[in-house]
């Protein structure tokens, strides 16, 4: 193969590797958005949905933990259990084994919203696959898997099979990576 040819093959690759990249970015905006258009109509925002997920799966957790669980920064779950509060989804009660430990419970409103996220959820997942086998779906995931687990390695965080990263990097680091990420380095994420 000539020089040439090799050359121009790379900027191929790499030209494809970009453009595979930005749309991984951009469906990733455009199934957040459309799930967050859901999740207003039931009087939701963004965010509090995996909180709310979050205590269905494991009622009674500390802000703390749920934050570590949904990888998010403890101020922002703080603002989020606070909405969710106020709208009666969610309770905070002490700890009967440390009186200073906040817990969060789902309330009874909570549970039957629970009902409305996961219908909302559906919604969104049809409208993103409609037009998709169950084979495509089966080889994006597998493919989805490879590229977070190439782009958590550089990371240095480890990927899961379901998606959920453990971080072995300082908050800094994360910060800074996700800074870099939505393209404005200096920012500051919570």
């Amino acid at each position: 193969m000539s020089g040439k040819k090799k050359n121009k093959n790379k900027k191929s690759k790499k030209a494809d590797q970009a453009e595979a990249l930005s749309m991984i970015n951009q469906v990733a905006r455009n199934a957040r958005t459309a799930l967050s258009r859901h999740l207003l109509d039931i009087g939701l925002y963004a965010g509090q949905d995996s909180v709310m997920l979050a205590l269905d799966e494991h009622d009674g957790q500390t802000p703390g933990a749920i934050a570590a669980l949904l990888g998010v920064k403890a101020p922002t779950i703080t603002k989020t259990i606070g909405r969710l509060a106020a709208q009666g989804f969610v309770r905070r009660q002490g700890s009967p084994n440390d009186g200073r430990m906040m817990l969060v419970f789902l309330t009874d409103a909570g549970r039957d919203q629970i009902r409305s996220v996961r219908k909302s959820q559906r919604r969104a997942e049809k409208a993103a696959f409609t037009g998709l086998t169950k084979k495509d779906i089966a080889q994006l995931l597998d493919l989805l898997a490879q590229v977070d687990t190439n782009i958590a390695a550089t990371l240095g965080i480890a990927a899961t099979a379901s998606g959920n990263k453990t971080s072995e990097i300082q908050p800094q680091q994360e910060a800074d990576a996700s800074a870099m990420v939505e393209g404005n380095p200096s920012s500051q994420t919570d």
